[in-house]
């Protein structure tokens, strides 16, 4: 006993310092890890679930109607005004309007990671000065914060047998929606398609003519009749009332009835009497299907900073609640199209399971190497501990779960493995020295701690960089970036506190599992005793070549240089979550019918193909954003495929191809047929949100699409680029009406009061709306459908009463039919055409596309004050491209100051530096074989890559160091240092190739974000590891007696041996 205390005594003497406490004070040290597991598991289950780190889009967009107004009158008297005065936005990076009829919008874009609430009102004040320039009759514009690439995260379509679409409508918007808006975390809620129910008043023009009444007259009566007027209090002495006159309309009888004055008398006639009052819809011009059957589609979309997966359980555990009470009839049915959080757990899952693969694989590996169950438990209690205390962190930091964050936990876990197992290690070649448990752990550990600290240090110092830039790529892996920092800063305090302490208690017991005696170790070992003599024999004969190696070693890695030029490049590898969309356009003047046959004819091709689920059809326009937009002669399908798990032999980019091919030989007459795959949900490139944006910029419209038309022959048939078409090129039929100012002033009238005449005639006018006491329904004053369907009967709308009867509108205005442009695009006050596609990566990376894409656009003669600039993914490319090389610069220079503050001289840093470009290389060498083009994955995995493989040669130069100091020669210490740090060297090289095997192979698609990280990693601490092992040795005795001679010449005293 005596003799213990005394060990204890000598040691508390001589070791001090965190590790050593914890190595004495072994309760203490577990009670503060039970305290960090407790927090980890109160974290993990409160982190939010997502498929990507919230990317918050810095745009902010102005929306201005002017209903009624052609686009060419919008830009001149709406568009250019307020572009004039936002151009002046404080941190304006872009601006781009779209005039369309009767409304236009101004979105501004920033840079990523402006405070867009400061934005906001900048531009409100901008706005508010630009009113005194725009029309007096324009709605109020309206300002927001806008993300172009918002999706639904839950869509069903819903139908009923006993109920007409304009019921299920109703039941859907007046019922059901406000049930979903309340649910925490929902933005918003949106139903198309069906019949929107509302109350028609169709005027018979020629009785109205007869009592000397107009539109307007029975519009503003209306207004006026509909009313719940307050008359007050009324006080007595027996009571007090509040008094109001009731007057609102309960019944379509109730319309019928209203009194009209009729001009010049006292007689009035009730409105049936020149109009027919009835319950019925809108005019239906958007048609709506799911897989082939009427349908009514419910999306719900979330808050930006909601959860994904939780949003989506509250809607489907509230959908249930709702069948459940009977609050859902029996008679409507549901169908769920897209579920936003499936792909999101399957991806999430799919990570998860990798890191926990990856971690027992890792174990196996220390099991093999240390030949102890019992310093495979250590380790095997560590990786949980510090993923834990990771997860703890991650809750503190306001981070969630997502394949980022995960994918960094994934490659964290080889990195929580590599301090405990140095640690372990040399603890483990102490007791086998004959140590007693707790001094060989104190000795061991204070030979390794300057090591583990170093390597730590260099870890976090290649990340920094990468959190002090802005753009796109920061915004999506900074989690996975936080999440590695906090996984290495709890790998350092479990290995210096809790390895050591568990090392030397478990050594103190009888248990032995006898592993180290089985056949499969005693084989490895002879191994592994075959290898390190092996690689004695190597340094011994490589060693006193050693010029010769190190000009081998740069002619190597300046032979692998080149592979980089060859990779391709993209932002992202591609998603395989089974959703695409298909674009019909139709030439101009295309009836809703038309329109709708042709959607029909698409439908029917595309449900035939493969692994189809579901196909949602809009014929007549389009979703876009959380909005539906009405457009003669559009068409829009959303297909969604069986799992990739369930399709092997059809992967997205196939299916698309083949959906191509289909739906082009309908030949269907002028249709122009684009089938896209769509991009990562929370991620868009530009604001169209296409993967290629080509910008004529000019200004007369129809040079930019001549212009336009000629980029698109020159390009189309670029391998890889698919639905290549002109955004927005429609030119609609418009009906051009000429007021005769004079003859219209001499009967009273301006160019106003016709137009506005002529829009109550053919829209209708909506002056005053019913309510149920539940709903409320627009009430439209119209004429009939055939009295406005031609140019004669056009002109026979009366348009006023004059003196001397109606005044029909032939009689002031001319008709003339023509076409106009339905929208006009803008880009920083100049006028622009916009060519967009879709990449599809199956048959060529993005790079390349573009390489392509430049060279043709470069053939094209453009005329003077035309212009063409690129944008979309390949932008995004491009700046994360220059942002990358930056932070590595900047990753190998911090990593390079650690090093130096660490051993206070210059060669040792210098010499351990050296695997850097060893491994670059060699991960170049695994993206090459791999097929693996260049991505922000790939950059971030070479950043990492720095600050991982200096450890190896960190433990190799600091025992050389060590071996100095005990009187060895140089070539002697780096032969030893060699042999005795093989060991943990492939241990920890091997545990963290192993961890991230899984992710590397890409066993899922939800994995596949993270695959290119994976490969450069796996690649680079390879090539690094087998090249380390000779280089650095060599380099490391060039390297000292070039600088003891340089110190010797210049000071005239030797270099100190680094401590």
């Amino acid at each position: 006993m005596s003799g213990g205390r005394s060990i204890r005594d000598e040691a508390a003497r001589r070791y001090r310092g965190l590790t050593h406490a914890a190595i004495r004070r072994p309760i203490g040290t577990a009670a503060l890890a039970s305290v960090v597991l407790v927090l980890g598991l109160f974290f993990a289950n409160r982190l939010p679930v997502d498929l990507l780190p919230e990317v918050v889009y810095p745009l902010v967009r102005v929306d201005v109607s002017y209903p009624g107004v052609a686009p060419e009158v919008i830009e001149e008297q709406v568009t250019r005004p307020l572009e004039r005065q936002l151009a002046s936005t404080e941190g304006l990076t872009l601006m781009a309007s779209e005039a369309e009829e009767g409304m236009t919008d101004i979105n501004l874009l920033f840079r990523y990671g402006t405070d867009l609430d400061l934005a906001l009102q900048d531009a409100a004040r901008l706005v508010e000065r630009a009113r005194g320039q725009l029309p007096d009759d324009i709605e109020p514009p309206r300002l927001s914060k806008f993300d172009p690439g918002a999706q639904a995260v839950f869509e069903a379509g819903f139908s009923s047998d006993r109920r007409s679409a304009r019921e299920v409508r109703d039941w859907l918007d007046n019922r059901l929606a406000p049930q979903l808006q309340s649910i925490p975390g929902v933005s918003g809620v949106l139903s198309v398609g069906g019949q929107e129910r509302e109350l028609e008043v169709v005027v018979d023009q020629q009785r109205l003519r007869a009592y000397g009444l107009s539109i307007a007259d029975l519009s503003t009566q209306l207004a006026a009749e509909n009313q719940n007027v307050s008359a007050g209090n009324i006080t007595s002495r027996s009571l007090d009332v509040r008094a109001r006159t009731e007057g609102r309309f309960r019944s379509a009888d109730d319309i019928a009835a209203v009194l009209l004055r009729i001009p010049g008398s006292d007689r009035r006639i009730r409105l049936d009497e020149v109009a027919e009052v009835r319950d019925g819809f809108r005019e239906q011009r958007v048609f709506v299907r799911l897989n082939g059957e009427a349908a009514t589609q419910l999306s719900v979309f979330k808050q930006p900073d909601a959860n994904t997966v939780q949003v989506v359980d509250e809607v489907q555990a509230r959908m249930d609640s709702l069948r459940a009470s009977g609050f859902i009839p029996e008679d409507i049915v549901f169908s769920t199209t897209r579920d936003g959080a499936y792909f999101v757990r399957g991806s999430v899952e799919s990570v998860a399971s990798a890191a926990i693969l990856g971690g027992v694989l890792a174990m196996l590996v220390v099991l093999f190497f240390l030949g102890s169950v019992r310093g495979s438990v250590v380790i095997g209690l560590s990786i949980p501990l510090a993923i834990l205390a990771t997860f703890a962190l991650m809750g503190g930091a306001g981070l969630s779960l997502n394949v980022m964050s995960l994918g960094g936990l994934a490659l964290g876990v080889g990195l929580l493995l590599d301090n405990a197992i140095v640690m372990l290690e040399n603890i483990e070649r102490h007791r086998r020295a004959g140590e007693d448990p707790e001094q060989a752990a104190h000795a061991a550990a204070d030979e390794v701690i300057s090591a583990v600290t170093a390597g730590t240090l260099t870890n976090l110092a290649a990340v920094l960089p990468f959190l002090l830039i802005t753009g796109l790529a920061t915004l999506v892996f900074r989690e996975l970036l936080v999440t590695i920092s906090f996984a290495v800063v709890a790998s350092l305090a479990v290995a210096l506190t809790l390895v050591p302490m568990l090392a030397a208690q478990m050594a103190k017991l009888r248990f032995r599992s006898g592993f180290d005696r089985s056949l499969p170790y005693r084989a490895f070992s002879r191994g592994m005793a075959a290898v390190t003599n092996g690689y004695r024999r190597l340094l011994g004969a490589v060693l006193p070549r050693r010029g010769w190696v190190l000009l081998a070693a740069v002619a190597t890695v300046l032979a692998v240089l080149p592979l980089g030029s060859r990779l391709g490049s993209e932002f992202l590898p591609q998603l395989d979550d089974g959703s695409l969309n298909v674009r019909l356009a139709l030439p101009a003047g295309t009836t809703p019918e038309q329109t709708d046959r042709a959607t029909r004819q698409v439908e029917a091709a595309l449900r035939g193909m493969p692994h189809v689920q579901s196909v949602f059809t809009v014929s007549g326009g389009n979703v876009w954003g959380g909005t539906l937009s009405e457009r003669a002669g559009r068409g829009w399908l959303a297909i969604q495929l069986d799992d990739a798990s369930q399709r092997p032999e059809w992967p997205i980019g196939r299916w698309a191809r083949e959906a191509q091919r289909k739906v082009q030989a309908l030949d269907i007459a002028g249709a122009d047929l684009a089938v896209r795959m769509n991009g990562i949900r929370g991620l868009n490139f530009g604001l169209s949100g296409n993967d290629m944006e080509i910008k004529v910029l000019g200004e007369d419209l129809p040079t930019l699409q001549r212009l336009a038309r000629e980029i698109i022959r020159a390009v189309e048939d670029v391998p890889g680029l698919e639905a290549v078409e002109m955004d927005d090129e429609d030119r609609t039929p418009a009906l051009q009406i000429e007021v005769d100012r004079e003859r219209a002033a001499a009967l009273g009238l301006d160019v106003r009061a016709v137009a506005q005449a002529l829009r109550q005639a053919v829209t209708g006018t909506v002056p005053t709306r019913y309510s149920t006491g539940v709903n409320e329904y627009d009430v439209r004053v119209r004429l009939p459908r055939d009295e406005v369907e031609n140019l004669d009967r056009l002109g026979e709308v009366i348009v006023a009463n004059g003196a001397n009867g109606p005044i029909q509108a032939r009689q002031v205005a001319t008709f003339t039919l023509g076409e106009g442009p339905a929208e006009i695009g803008r880009e920083n006050q100049l006028r622009i055409q916009r060519i967009v596609g879709a990449f599809n990566t199956a048959e060529s990376d993005v790079g390349t596309i573009m390489a392509e894409v430049q060279r043709r656009i470069a053939a094209v003669d453009m005329p003077e004050q035309y212009g063409v600039a690129l944008g979309g993914q390949f932008e995004t490319v491009q700046e994360t491209d220059r942002e990358m090389r930056t932070v590595i610069v900047l990753a190998v220079f911090l990593v390079f100051i650690v090093l130096i503050v660490q051993y206070e001289q210059l060669t040792n840093p210098l010499v351990i530096m050296t695997a850097a470009p060893l491994a670059l290389g060699g991960a170049l060498v695994a993206l090459w074989l791999s097929g693996t083009p260049l991505s922000a994955p790939v950059f971030l995995g070479a950043v990492l890559l720095i600050g991982i493989v200096v450890n190896n040669a960190i433990l190799l130069v600091e025992y050389v160091e060590q071996g100095r100091q005990r009187g060895l020669a140089d070539e002697a210490a780096v032969i030893e240092a060699g042999a005795v740090r093989l060991r943990p060297i492939l241990m920890t090289t091997l545990t963290t190739v192993v961890g991230m095997l899984p992710l590397a192979i890409g066993l899922d698609a939800g994995g596949l974000l993270m695959q290119p990280l994976a490969v450069a990693v796996v690649g680079g601490l390879m090539s690094s590891m087998l090249l380390t092992l000779v280089v650095v040795p060599c380099l490391y005795l060039v390297a000292q007696p070039l600088a003891q001679r340089s110190i010797e010449a210049l000071t005239g005293r030797g270099v100190p041996v680094a401590r």
